[in-house]
């Protein structure tokens, strides 16, 4: 029995990122009815009392159907399935052939097979871990149909690549990295395994990478880095609009018997070009403002313009989905959910 899904992206050689899991193998030799020579055996899943042995990237698991079938809706019904009468067997076992990518297998099997392996990644793991560790469970996951699993994968994504302006606070409050390289596997991650609500935080991190570096990377689509580029200028014009207009312009709020106005022309006029043309490089109409008293204003304008900040913010917030042309914050669900 074959099973041939599409070609993953993934590096054969990829490894798990925890040295003390590695695979250890022997060579074993299968019946004469199967044809191949030889084949190796996999001691880390080979159980005597297994009933399926899988073959995947030149090495064999021999595992248990009942624990396939319980997590993976496709195992169940291939299971479920009547079986020819010469079907392929290995020591007693029904062979199934699958064209995943090894280290994505041994990746998921771990998963079924010890019930706290997500307790491996630890809360404050760089991006780049992160990524590694839940890339080849989420794939495997997603195709297999492991709803549970896929969820869990997905918790674990959105935790640093938010869907809700609270998230965002929160991540931008612990002042988390995104390093340039990890970004950009999240991005095809997220394509490929149908997770697109983590996708307007990863484009919007994405422009924050230098131009030149974003174009020569080959793990983008060149339709990713248009989108990223075009966001870029969206972004740009949000800040200066909408969730920080009160720092290029300014307007006294109800009630305000001072000279704000002229206090703040004067701090308006100390900010420099180049300091526009920084913020315009690297956009961030997210970043929470706190600069405050430097304003020299009274506490009317004060309020006001902290009420507009924060409502620029959340607007901004439910827009960022159309600013890289991925619709709606409802349709991404919608989508993912499906």
């Amino acid at each position: 029995m074959t099973i041939t899904p599409p070609a993953a992206d993934v590096d054969a050689s990829d490894t798990t990122p925890f040295a003390d899991d590695k695979l250890h193998a022997s060579e074993t030799h299968i019946d004469n009815d199967v044809q191949v020579d030889s084949i190796i055996r996999n001691q880390e899943f080979w159980f005597e009392d297994g009933s399926v042995v899988i073959i995947v990237g030149g090495q064999c698991f021999r595992v248990h159907q009942s624990i396939l079938s319980r997590h993976s809706e496709v195992f169940n019904a291939m299971f479920s399935i009547p079986q020819p009468r010469y079907q392929e067997m290995l020591d007693g076992c029904p062979l199934v052939r699958l064209s995943d990518e090894l280290s994505d297998f041994v990746d998921l099997l771990r998963v079924l097979y010890q019930p706290f392996y997500f307790d491996k990644l630890s809360e404050d793991a760089d991006l780049n871990t992160l990524i590694t560790f839940i890339s080849g469970i989420l794939r495997m996951s997603t195709k297999y149909m492991m709803r549970i699993i896929r969820q869990k994968c997905i918790s674990v994504l959105q935790s640093k690549f938010p869907s809700t302006i609270e998230g965002c606070d929160t991540l931008l409050a612990s002042k988390y990295l995104y390093p340039p390289e990890a970004i950009v596997r999240a991005i095809p991650l997220a394509r490929e395994s149908i997770v697109p609500e983590i996708l307007p935080w990863a484009y919007y991190i994405s422009t924050h990478i230098p131009t030149d570096e974003l174009l020569n990377d080959a793990s983008l689509s060149w339709r990713d880095k248009a989108l990223c580029l075009a966001g870029k200028e969206r972004l740009w014009e949000a800040q200066k609009t909408l969730t920080h207009a009160f720092v290029l312009t300014f307007e006294r709020a109800p009630g305000c018997v001072s000279m704000c106005n002229q206090v703040f022309q004067f701090a308006t006029e100390r900010q420099s070009w180049k300091g526009l043309e920084m913020m315009r490089k690297s956009p961030h109409p997210l970043e929470m403002y706190t600069d405050w008293g430097s304003m020299k204003t009274c506490a009317r304008c004060r309020e006001s313009m902290e009420r507009q900040h924060k409502a620029g913010r959340e607007k901004l917030w439910e827009l960022l989905p159309g600013m890289f042309e991925l619709g709606s914050w409802k349709e991404l669900q919608d989508h993912q959910g499906q």
